[in-house]
């Protein structure tokens, strides 16, 4: 999925590890979410995940886009300075 100019991978997972109430580590189904700069996915920028039970309620991909969509809005920023400076060294380098 393409969002705010990122290429967005989202890939069903079963082993997410959660810290649950008891303070216990458990495997939970959910979704590894993996932003890249671009289609190409040569530039990786971010790999996070949401688990059922924890970041979504059902394992569902429509519960998982937005939640993408949300956490990339709460880093948009950082992802763009990582870009300015990779750009900045790229043509530093040539």
């Amino acid at each position: 999925m393409k969002y705010k100019g990122f290429f967005v991978k989202i890939t069903p997972d079963n082993y997410l590890p959660r810290e649950n109430e008891n303070g216990e580590i458990v495997a939970c189904k959910g979704f590894r979410i993996e932003v890249f700069a671009n289609e190409s996915k040569k530039v990786e920028i971010d790999i996070f995940s949401a688990a059922v039970d924890f970041e979504l309620i059902k394992n569902s991909i429509n519960e998982a886009e937005p939640f993408a969509k949300d956490y990339i809005d709460c880093e948009e920023k950082e992802y763009q300075r990582m870009l300015d400076t990779l750009n900045e060294e790229i043509t530093k380098n040539e």
